[in-house]
This record gives structure tokens, C-alpha cells and sequence, in this order.
């Protein structure tokens, strides 16, 4: 299923249709959508006479250049030329059509075995795109390796940098989308869905929208030799030396250590050599650095996994690895079913802070985070600048209504928040699984607001 991606596909489209010739760069992780995103595009735009799609690979530039030419051959219905360069197969393009669409996919193995690429096609940019008079083409770069794209194709020391009209960093979806891949499940099961999964559509498609959230589990995650069983071990191994260090790195922060000393010590490491591991983590999108929502970006932060897969598998999956290899899945589910939900509050924060962006919620938010000090800490807090307006909240994911306890610590934690002190408005929200004690709304006030499931739902839903 495609998920409507309009953002991106604006940029391209308003791109693309630019008299002039154009050079998109689309870059992402991998399995996020950059390759059926474009597809999209390729059925349905009218702009260009013809259009050329293609999937570079690992071989080397000579090879990919005589696939390219055979390529664009193939796409413009013609006889295949005789080309020892990128730049000759993009000479006989400009001479025969008026117009043509270029997509190059995975550009970074281009440019990761070979760093004369980005000369190349900086010349073929000069020289052949846009000193033609007579024909219009459009390149654009896609790439999967995310360093690879910033460092060799929009870093200012790069041949390209200067070239490019555009670019866009593809990331996973984020919690409303999701929810359309399993519209029969009720919205407290999207949840959990969105906790296991997180926002990569390649992951998504892997569950049967019509089983139920644990038999997909089970069977998609659990099962030896399903597409997700060694997801996150793949995709580490395919980008990143050392595999073994990030997967024991991954696997402390599943299990609740966030700042650099905390996983040093438990996975038996120097503090001091870690730092290279979390920036390629980063890089990857797997991993985030997270900072209280009134410090600066720049201020001493946490670390945590930002992918909900990875933070799934190797939460449950990753240390039931050897009983799972023989095929043994039943222990796994109980671990899973037993732990989901103290394991979905987590996460279930991160879809009430995004409920409070949307614009039938009761606040326009300016910037929405978490915030914390020393032992204290605040789920919520969204701050609305032009305002001078702070929102607290509190998010609970357990069986029992939420009551005058929650409220209360709330109230004695938010006047340690120094964000215009003194010259600020004040509102409050609770945000519940279970729902409230009886009458706790009318005992709070007019600055308070209590949200159970239906109603952060309704905010989702518009």
C-alpha cells in the first residue's frame, strides 16, 4: 500500500515542474519509501516526454555504466550506445528527446565505490543538462546511505554542492499514518502496532492488516526466516563495521540506558569510544538525541532509539534469539504479551505529544517535547512562543483511571520548569488509557484538560 507522502511529493512535483532543469536529491534510510515515492511520481506526472529510472548496485562504475546506457536505451526505445561514461550515456540522451526525467537509485553505492562520481556528474551537470538548448532534462539522486549522500553529494566540499536545486531527507512515518495500514484494529491496537513497528512502510506491509497484533507478532517477527525476524542485525551488518558493538549498544538502550556512561558500563566499554558508534546510529536514524523542550539544542542530552522496531526487537526479540533459531515462538509471544504495555507507555507519549501538533487539539504549540531535571520529570510540555502559553502533561498507559495523584504530582513538578517565569499562562492535560475518576474534570478547573483514548483519536481524525 503507498501511503500518502503529499510533502514529498509536492517538493517533487514543484520541482519537477520548473521550466528549467532541475537536481533533486531524495535521501533516506533504508525501507522508508524513497523508491515507491518516486515510482508514484514516474505514473503519474505528464511534464517530461520520457523518463529513465535506475537501480545502480555495488559493482563498480563501469559496470553500472553499461547497465545505464542499456537502461536508458530500453526506456527511449532505442538502439543501446557504445558509452565508457556516465557523461556519453547522458550525451545520447540529450540527443534523443525533447524532454527526460533521470532517476538514479542508491547514488551513494555510485559514489561510495568510486569518489570521482561526483566530478562526473558535475560535469555532465555543466556540460550536457544545462548548456542544452534543445533538450530539457531533470536528474534525481536518490541514496539510502545517508552519510554518504551528505558528506559526497550536499557537503559544500563536494563537486555537487552548488548544482543541487533541492533536496529532502526522507524519514519513517510518524504514528497518524500508520494507522491506515490496520484500519479494522481498534485505536488503542494501532497503538501498539506503531510501538512495534514504527513508521518504516516496508515494516508496515509485513503485518496482515486482518490478524490480530499478536498472531502478527508471532508470525512476521518471531517466526525464523520472516522478513523481520533479522531485520535490525541485516540492515546493521549491510551498513556498519563492528556489528556486534552497535547490536549490545541497542540492546542497553532497549532496556533503559540513555546517557553515554550508562551503556559504557553495561556493555563493559569505555565511555570515552562510544561517541563515533551513537553518531553512526544517528546518521542512520536509529538512534536520537534528545534534550528537555526549553533547553538548547546544543545542551547536554539523553540518548534513545528513536526507531520503534529496533527498540521493539531488541527489547523482546534480540535476547530470545537462541530458543527462536529452533523454531520455538510461544515463549517469545508470552514474553511479548506480558510486557507490551508497560513497554507501549513509553511510546504512547510520543503519540499524545504528536496529538498535541494537531489542530483540533486545545493548544497551538509552537515547539512540543518532554522535560526533565535531575529526578524530575514532565511527559508533555508544548510551549507556544508568540503566546507566552505552557502546556504540562501527563500520560498514562495502565488499567486504572488516572485520579487526584497524577494531578498533584503535576503541580509540584511544573514550577521547576524556568521558561518565562512569572510571564507566563498555564494549562494542563492529562492524557489516559483508562480514563478519570469520577468527577475529576469539574474538581480541576477550566485550565485543565483530560483526554482518554477516543478523545486523542478525535484529534487524530479531524
Amino acid at each position: 500500500m503507498f501511503v500518502d507522502r503529499k510533502k514529498e511529493l509536492d517538493f517533487l512535483g514543484e520541482g519537477l515542474s520548473q521550466p528549467e532543469a532541475q537536481l533533486l536529491v531524495l535521501y533516506g534510510r533504508r525501507r522508508v519509501g524513497k523508491t515507491r515515492l518516486v515510482n508514484r511520481y514516474l505514473e503519474e506526472q505528464n511534464e517530461y516526454d520520457d523518463s529513465i529510472y535506475y537501480l545502480a548496485d555495488e559493482r563498480g562504475t563501469e559496470h553500472n555504466v553499461d547497465r545505464f546506457a542499456e537502461e536508458a536505451a530500453e526506456s527511449l526505445d532505442d538502439i543501446k550506445p557504445d558509452a565508457d561514461g556516465f557523461d556519453e550515456v547522458f550525451e545520447y540522451i540529450s540527443t534523443r528527446t525533447d524532454s527526460c526525467l533521470v532517476v538514479i537509485d542508491e547514488f551513494s553505492y555510485l559514489v561510495e565505490k568510486d569518489d570521482t562520481v561526483p566530478s562526473i556528474f558535475q560535469y555532465v551537470w555543466d556540460e550536457i543538462i544545462e548548456d542544452s538548448d534543445d533538450t530539457h532534462i531533470s536528474l534525481v539522486l536518490l541514496g539510502s546511505s545517508i552519510s554518504m549522500i551528505e558528506e559526497g553529494v550536499l557537503s559544500y566540499e563536494s563537486p555537487l554542492y552548488g548544482r543541487r536545486t533541492g533536496q529532502w531527507r526522507m524519514t519513517p512515518l510518524e504514528f497518524e499514518p500508520t494507522r491506515e495500514f490496520f484500519p479494522a484494529y481498534e485505536f488503542e491496537d494501532q497503538i501498539r502496532a506503531y510501538a512495534t513497528l514504527g513508521g518504516v512502510p516496508a515494516y508496515l506491509e509485513k503485518f496482515d492488516a486482518e490478524d490480530g497484533l499478536y498472531d502478527n507478532i508471532e508470525n512476521h517477527v518471531l517466526a525464523k526466516g520472516s522478513f523481520l525476524y533479522e531485520e535490525p542485525e541485516f540492515l546493521l551488518r549491510q551498513e556498519l563495521r563492528e556489528p556486534s558493538t552497535y547490536m549490545s549498544i541497542l540492546e542497553s538502550m532497549a532496556f533503559g540506558s540513555t546517557t553515554v556512561t550508562e551503556v559504557a558500563n553495561d556493555i563493559g566499554r569505555e565511555a570515552s569510544g562510544l561517541s563515533r558508534y551513537l553518531k553512526n546510529l544517528k546518521e542512520l536514524g536509529i538512534v536520537q538525541k534528545v534534550t528537555p523542550v526549553t533547553a538548547d539544542a546544543s545542551s547536554r542530552g539523553i540518548y534513545e532509539i528513536t526507531d520503534n522496531f529496533f527498540k521493539f526487537w531488541f527489547r523482546f526479540v534480540y535476547p530470545k534469539l537462541n530458543s527462536l533459531e529452533l523454531g520455538t515462538t510461544r515463549n517469545c509471544r508470552r514474553s511479548v504479551e506480558s510486557g507490551m504495555d508497560e513497554y507501549v507507555s513509553w511510546i504512547f507519549e510520543e503519540v499524545c505529544r504528536e496529538a498535541v501538533y494537531k489542530e483540533d487539539f486545545n493548544f497551538e504549540a509552537t515547539d512540543v517535547g518532554r522535560w526533565w531535571y535531575k529526578e524530575e520529570e514532565i511527559d508533555v510540555v508544548a510551549l507556544n512562543e508568540e503566546s507566552d502559553e505552557i502546556l504540562f502533561g501527563e500520560c498514562k498507559w495502565t488499567n486504572s483511571p488516572v485520579g487526584e495523584g497524577v494531578v498533584r504530582g503535576l503541580e509540584e513538578k511544573k514550577d521547576e520548569v524556568r521558561w518565562r517565569d512569572g510571564d507566563r499562562t498555564e494549562k494542563f492535560a492529562l492524557f489516559s488509557k483508562s480514563g478519570f475518576e469520577d468527577g475529576l474534570l469539574e474538581r480541576l478547573g477550566e485550565r485543565w484538560h483530560l483526554y482518554g483514548l477516543d478523545d486523542i483519536k478525535e484529534a487524530f481524525v479531524g
